[in-house]
């Protein structure tokens, strides 16, 4: 199945998790925030959000500065 992650498309087997897709891009689960398809998901549910093809992931770092 494909999906997007900050629109940069990759391929996940099917019944990936958003966890699973977080970890095969190599992105560290601790100090981001995600979304599914514009709706945020917590870190307490991305090991349990089932992805479809098609589904867009927003990942959003934290960073300090200004």
């Amino acid at each position: 199945m494909k999906v997007s992650i900050n629109n940069k498309p990759i391929e996940l087997t099917d019944k990936s998790t958003l966890a699973d897709a977080l970890a095969s891009s190599g992105v560290k689960p601790n100090g981001i925030a995600t979304a599914l398809n514009g709706n945020v998901v917590p870190a307490s549910d991305r090991a349990m959000t089932i992805l479809n093809d098609g589904d867009s992931i927003l990942i959003i770092k934290a960073f300090c500065g200004g």
